[in-house]
């Protein structure tokens, strides 16, 4: 948001708390006649306003006969506020634990960028305790390449679909030729994971040339759809394996990179 009064708004303040206390940040010590002016908060409410901040710990009395107040510094502010919802939600955390929940839906979410794709991934393998699969390029690999390690010292069985030629010196290892995929200036590169058969992401990250799309990814725990999308990365581990053992053999039959399967069956 660019309005600061309605950020803090969704931080718990009310609008006169947020108004006054940006105020207070622009002048101060001030006294009940000045807030009100500076923030059009009426004169009748400033004591209430600043008593309610005063608890909030976010205003302090400065002064008296008459009454000044100051605020606290902003960056103390934005501190203790991420130090108190750190603590609300760890609270909540442990709370919710405590109630039996079955959930009766497993939504999918769409992802709008290609950052969001790749922090959402890293949380993803951050769960892993089993086994991850994962189909990344080259050019995403580094970003997720401390995780996946984090991964594998929890005893995660790890198995790659690399596009491109990188080799992240662990785990199980697939490359996929790049030269014949075509639209990826248009779409974007690829991101498929699945984590332990309860979590995947997967979808485009988005094209860079001019008119290309945006970022089409979704992550979700549905388990229909976990185990479609494991299912599909398990068929192109098989392919893989028969293309490293049979693949001139497969290239006479059906092209380089399996060209005239794809013609045949791609629309």
């Amino acid at each position: 948001m660019d309005d600061p009064v309605a950020s803090l708004k969704e931080l718990g303040f009310s609008e006169y708390e947020a108004k006054v206390y940006l105020s207070l940040v622009e002048a101060h010590p001030a006294g009940a006649y000045d807030i009100s002016k500076n923030s059009g908060v009426p004169h009748s409410r400033v004591y209430d306003i600043t008593r309610r901040l005063i608890e909030k710990g976010a205003v302090v009395k400065a002064g008296s006969n008459p009454d000044r107040f100051s605020p606290l510094p902003p960056a103390d502010l934005v501190s203790k506020l991420r130090s108190d919802y750190t603590n609300y939600v760890d609270q909540v955390e442990e709370q919710l634990k405590e109630l039996s929940f079955t959930p009766d839906f497993d939504p999918v979410w769409n992802i709008a960028t290609r950052q969001e794709a790749l922090d959402r991934t890293a949380a993803l393998l951050g769960e892993a305790e089993q086994f991850i699969y994962i189909g990344i390029w080259d050019e995403e690999l580094p970003e997720l390449l401390p995780h996946l390690e984090q991964a594998r010292t929890r005893g995660a069985e790890l198995v790659f679909l690399i596009y491109g030629e990188e080799k992240p010196g662990f785990g199980r290892v697939y490359h996929h030729r790049t030269g014949s995929i075509k639209g990826i200036q248009e779409q974007g590169r690829t991101v498929d994971c699945v984590v332990d058969s309860a979590g995947c992401i997967t979808g485009s990250l988005g094209g860079t040339g001019a008119g290309s799309r945006g970022c089409q990814v979704v992550w979700t725990r549905n388990r229909g759809l976990v185990k479609s999308i494991e299912e599909y990365m398990v068929h192109d581990f098989y392919i893989a394996e028969l293309q490293n053992r049979f693949g001139n053999e497969i290239e006479e039959k059906f092209g380089k990179n399996l060209s005239r399967l794809r013609q045949k069956f791609h629309r």
